[in-house]
């Protein structure tokens, strides 16, 4: 592949992709520059991304799953999360990292948090009541102007290889689903009667995850009409995140940072949170995690990460943060269990 000169990064996306939202919001707030592009008939449904496409940039790189991201330099990488630590090692400017290591590991724990637990009630409703729409929704935004007919073509393919996506989820009862999401858009409501960030007056790692699965939230219509029901700052609070490149803000006191607004959300989300990693390690085990960029392996890998950045933390930041954690139920399911540390992969962009 040649050399690129180009000083902008592009981002390659999905027109309802969770991760690709994050991290486009991320750019905009860091004003880094980027190009945003949903890559146009290179998905029919079916398949992997770019598939019978051996020309396109992403399945020359190897990539089918989105986002992925094209450095200036050329390189091809995915994975959202360390793509954003990777844009603090490149980018110093808006920084999303508060500078106290512990509350930046509450920050990473929560953005983890979001991605776990909130994609379940998304996905869900997504492809049960609202197959249908959010089915057809996603094929025109992939593939552009098409019949009815090919549109019903391949929508129904795409809601079939979705649906069996869903897996045991597919076994909950609806209203206990959207209970728990209820809760978490009550908690977060709250919050926002106070601030509109976590540990400042600007966004963190945090919000970000937690805007990423709320952005599909309040399109998709069933999860759309409960947000804007019960939780109207919520609702704004995503248009807000969506593009924050207007934001200026500072960080607070990392003593003020450890408020029970903060700690009611990490409660909400701890017991699905650590459920999840808990039937993952039984299921799969600990071993071989490094390639992992998706499921159980991924999320264990995730949480090992965690573990080993607060087990890292200096005594007095850890100490610092070990109450909050405690509070919340999430201290002693943070430390390491035996044969863990040895189990520790880095979590690069692939």
């Amino acid at each position: 592949m040649s050399k690129d000169t180009r000083d902008y990064y592009r981002i390659y996306g999905g027109p309802a992709s969770t991760y690709s939202i994050k991290l486009r919001a991320v750019f905009r707030y860091r004003r880094i520059r980027h190009e945003w592009l949903v890559p146009q008939s290179m998905f029919s449904g079916a398949g992997k991304l770019g598939e019978g496409d051996l020309d396109s940039p992403l399945t020359r790189a190897g990539k089918g799953v989105v986002p992925v991201v094209q450095y200036p330099e050329g390189v091809f990488k995915s994975d959202s999360t360390p793509i954003m630590h990777e844009l603090e090692c490149l980018h110093s400017n808006r920084s999303i990292i508060h500078p106290h290591p512990g509350i930046a590991f509450l920050s990473s724990l929560i953005e983890d948090m979001a991605d776990e637990c909130l994609p379940l009630p998304m996905f869900y409703f997504r492809w049960t009541a609202d197959a249908e729409w959010c089915g057809r929704r996603q094929m025109i935004g992939w593939n552009g102007p098409m019949s009815e007919e090919e549109l019903s073509s391949v929508s129904n393919e795409f809601i079939k290889r979705q649906k069996t996506q869903l897996g045991a989820a597919i076994q909950l009862h609806p209203g206990e689903v959207l209970k728990n999401y209820a809760e978490i858009l009550s908690t977060l409501e709250a919050s926002l009667e106070k601030s509109l960030f976590f540990f400042g007056t600007r966004p963190s790692f945090a919000e970000f995850g937690l805007f990423g699965q709320l952005s599909q939230c309040v399109i998709d219509p069933l999860l759309s009409s409960t947000t804007k029901e019960k939780a109207v700052r919520v609702f704004q609070w995503t248009q807000l995140l969506d593009d924050a490149s207007g934001v200026e803000g500072e960080w607070n006191d990392p003593k003020e940072c450890l408020t029970d607004e903060l700690a009611r959300i990490v409660r909400v989300l701890a017991p699905h949170y650590f459920a999840m990693h808990e039937s993952a390690r039984m299921s799969r085990g600990l071993d071989n995690l490094s390639t992992e960029v998706n499921g159980p392996g991924y999320r264990l890998k995730c949480l090992l990460g965690l573990k080993s950045q607060l087990f890292n933390l200096s005594e007095k930041d850890r100490e610092f943060i070990r109450g909050f954690l405690e509070s919340s139920g999430c201290w002693k399911q943070l430390q390491f269990k035996q044969g863990e540390p040895e189990k520790v992969v880095p979590i690069v962009p692939l």
